[in-house]
């Protein structure tokens, strides 16, 4: 075969095509299906999306609590918001949620959280939309009273001093205002098991959080304690509320073990105490990572909630394949119609690509949306049209009556700058979607950028290999043929 002699340097691009070639063969196993192969979208497998953004009521406090003027309570926001991104990004990954989306989007008047999870079973739904839209509060207070109806009780309730409170087991509480702790006195909050299918939430508070609940439950009147041999119907008790977002979620009566551990030092109550309230497992779960991850700066109101299904993700994905899969093979029978046998090298380099950037996206984690399906599409398109671009300038090459070796090196030098002009110019677009977009754009952009690097690669590196030292180069037509 004419040109078949391998310089050093011909045996090393074959090897890295070969290499990275096998290495994208070796990331896409098991090769189907595609969900098992690449992490899919929300559009794709279903999921939920949630739109947050900040109160005006709170934003109305922050400004008032820190005195800020117009001009700087923007960035205070901004600040916040950031902030509250951060800790529901911390939430998201405890509870083991895979490929989350979250980002701070600019809106009007205020900054928004745009949150995107696929995957979500809808089972699960109404967990991790609590889990991210909970603002996780916590506050630890003095039971005034105990009734079972906010409507009917505590007519003679001091307002200024007390506040009335709902909570989770159906019942009423009269509460102090002031706090005993808040929630930024824990250290570490975790699933505890209390019997069969029941479960808890264990509290380990820092030192200065010890200390203050060491403080107030030492001060405690032992008249209010009971016996430690247990409790009588005569007993008055003294009760403690955890209030998580204004709502009592457990109110525990003062054990005299806990009394007794706080009059011998706040060392003693270190590793806290259980919130109880007939949570399930998931329940604790999504409250211990609320707590371990903090409160929300400011109140927030979701803007926007939207469930997808996974008869909606199922669809898309069967039409977005068979759009990859007829244009595919579309492409493939019109590049050996018109270009004969060159057209089975564009064809070698499009299956090569196509390779490379599912093993790309494999690689870099990259999540496979409805629009990065698009970005698939349009690969196919632009790594044909680099080999269309190449072999016109070759053929231009060979009927100057030019060598088929010469005419295809001249070919490829001459096609370089054209073809580094338009693919450059497509990634930085492809760089600046990644950057401003949303899930679905950064899903369309990741796929069109690994789409550019793999089709130039394939063009320049591949193809060039193909042409130069395989027997394609006999068929360049060395004069004008309407059929190629």
């Amino acid at each position: 075969m004419p040109h078949s002699h391998m310089t050093r340097n011909d045996w090393l691009r074959f090897g890295v095509v070969i290499a990275v070639a096998v290495a994208a063969l070796v990331l896409l196993y098991p090769y189907w299906p595609l969900g098992d192969v690449l992490p899919l979208g929300l559009d794709l497998q279903g999921g939920i999306r949630i739109v947050l953004e900040p109160t005006e009521a709170s934003i109305d406090a922050l400004q008032e609590q820190e005195g800020l003027s117009d001009s700087n309570l923007a960035s205070s926001v901004a600040e916040k918001v950031d902030e509250m991104a951060d800790i529901i990004r911390a939430r998201v990954d405890q509870y083991g949620l895979t490929n989350p989306d979250i980002r701070v989007r600019a809106g009007e008047p205020w900054s928004q959280i745009v949150i995107n999870i696929p995957g979500i079973e809808e089972e699960d739904r109404d967990t991790v939309s609590r889990l991210i839209t909970q603002a996780a509060f916590l506050e630890v207070r003095r039971v005034v009273e105990i009734g079972d109806s906010l409507l009917v009780d505590f007519p003679n309730a001091d307002l200024a001093m007390e506040e009335p409170l709902e909570g989770t087991d159906g019942r009423s509480y009269l509460v102090e205002r002031d706090q005993i702790i808040t929630g930024a006195s824990l250290s570490e909050a975790t699933v505890e098991i209390t019997g069969v299918a029941s479960y808890a939430v264990g509290l380990e508070f820092t030192e200065s959080g010890a200390q203050g609940m060491a403080s107030y439950l030492a001060s405690l009147p032992e008249s209010r304690i009971p016996a430690s041999t247990g409790i009588t119907s005569g007993d008055e008790l003294e009760y403690i509320a955890f209030v998580l977002d204004s709502q009592v979620i457990s109110a525990p009566y003062v054990s005299r073990s806990v009394w007794e551990n706080a009059r011998d030092g706040w060392k003693n109550l270190m590793e806290g105490t259980e919130i109880t309230g007939d949570f399930t497992f998931e329940e604790a779960k999504s409250l211990a990572i609320s707590l371990r991850s903090g409160s929300f700066p400011l109140q927030v109101r979701t803007v926007e909630e939207n469930n997808v299904g996974p008869t909606l993700g199922a669809d898309s994905m069967r039409r977005g394949m068979m759009t990859i899969v007829i244009g595919f093979v579309l492409i493939l029978i019109y590049m050996f119609v018109f270009y004969r046998v060159l057209g089975s090298v564009a064809n070698i380099a499009l299956i090569l690509n196509m390779i490379l950037v599912l093993g790309a996206m494999v690689a870099f984690n990259a999540v496979l949306t409805l629009p990065g399906i698009a970005g698939i599409i349009l690969t196919i398109g632009m790594t044909v049209d680099a080999n269309v671009i190449i072999f016109e300038r070759v053929k231009e090459e060979r009927r100057t009556g030019k060598s088929p070796l010469a005419a295809v090196r001249a070919g490829f030098e001459k096609s370089l700058s054209t073809l580094l002009d338009a693919n450059i110019t497509t990634l930085f677009m492809a760089a600046i979607l990644f950057l401003l977009g949303t899930g679905p754009i950064r899903g369309f952009a990741v796929t069109l950028g690994i789409g550019v690097v793999g089709s130039l690669f394939c063009a320049l590196v591949a193809s060039r290999l193909l042409m130069e030292k395989t027997f394609f180069s006999r068929f360049i037509p060395a004069k004008v043929d309407s059929s190629g």
